[in-house]
């Protein structure tokens, strides 16, 4: 953010000081230090610059101020009017601090608010930095990859619709009879697969498959992996889908040992088989994170444990929530 520049010139007094104003603030907030108390030591901050009332502002500081700065700014104040430029308008930004303090607004609510909501974020911040500190080893990378295996390694999986007519292989004339429908059932749904909507096989599965698990879905049987299609169905279903390529590509009549199969291929998952090096980026993310989920949880457990805290049910539930509905909480039967 340009503290000064990007603020255009205005033609009378009054703007030009509510520029400078204006300036001073955003300079200000470019930053994330807290407030300083009006009386600093300077010490191991370097020279001092500037002295505002009874406030020394270091070399340090201001330096700390520019670095905060994004580089294009950064590099414009170069030249010692430049830099006196910067320093003018700490200046009326510490001014204004001053004022503020001398009319009380350091207690004022609204302030108090804010200063708590800060302290509570540089809390977290520093709790978050101290238990991500620590390097994770090798050890609780491997044991992470490990219970976790299934994240990291996925077989490739498709999702298929069929229609299935039952005609095991000891019924050979049900068989051929049920082969003979699966030709014609086939042919019929090609010469209606191409309306816009495709519907021509789901509509055929729900009214004739026998597999009645898919048939009230259009016969879709979901994604399912190599292993899974072979468990269900045999491996010559399961060859049949998997040489399927495209979306909507219908195969050939299967026969498996159950029955007759038409299938179609809806989609594609592609498989996934990462290394634990691979991984490594993830599950460390992963890991630091429930490092500091967990740092905050024993952290607040702490503070719990060692404060005396009482809820007021009677007074809470006197408490309006405007725009809810509110009803008075059940009574509790006694004992």
């Amino acid at each position: 953010m340009e503290p000064l520049f990007l603020i255009p010139p205005m033609p009378t007094r009054t703007t030009r000081i509510l520029s400078s104003v204006l300036a001073a603030i955003a300079l200000s907030a470019c930053g994330n230090s807290s407030s300083r108390p009006a009386a600093q030591s300077t010490l191991d901050s370097g020279p001092v610059v500037a002295v505002i009332n009874d406030r020394s502002l270091s070399a340090q500081e201001v330096k700390s101020k520019l670095d905060e700065q994004p580089l294009f700014v950064r590099s414009r104040y170069a030249t010692m009017e430049k830099k006196k430029e910067f320093v003018d308008n700490l200046i009326r930004f510490e001014l204004l601090v001053q004022e503020a303090r001398r009319q009380g607004m350091e207690n004022d609510p609204d302030v108090k608010a804010t200063l708590e909501k800060a302290m509570v974020q540089k809390l977290l911040r520093k709790q978050q930095e101290a238990a991500a500190a620590a390097p994770l080893d090798e050890v609780e990378l491997r044991k992470y990859y490990d219970e976790h295996r299934s994240e990291f390694i996925k077989p490739e999986r498709i999702r298929v619709s069929h229609i299935f007519l039952v005609a095991p292989t000891a019924d050979a004339a049900l068989r051929t009879k049920a082969r003979a429908e699966a030709v014609k059932l086939l042919a019929d749904i090609k010469s209606k697969e191409s309306d816009p909507l495709k519907t021509a096989f789901e509509v055929a599965a729900t009214k004739t498959s026998q597999d009645t698990d898919s048939k009230s879905s259009g016969g879709d049987l979901g994604y399912r992996s190599r292993e899974e299609l072979t468990q269900a169905w045999g491996s010559a279903f399961t060859d049949a889908a998997f040489a399927l390529q495209s979306a909507s590509e219908l195969s050939q009549v299967v026969e498996t040992d159950k029955g007759i199969h038409l299938v179609k291929l809806q989609s594609r998952q592609a498989g996934m088989d990462q290394s634990l090096e691979q991984a490594k980026p993830r599950i460390e993310a992963r890991l630091q994170g429930e490092r500091r989920s967990k740092s905050m949880e024993s952290l607040l457990e702490r503070l719990k444990s060692q404060a005396k805290i009482e809820v007021k049910d009677s007074a809470l539930e006197q408490i309006q929530i405007e725009g809810a509905e509110n009803k008075p909480a059940a009574s509790q039967p006694h004992p």
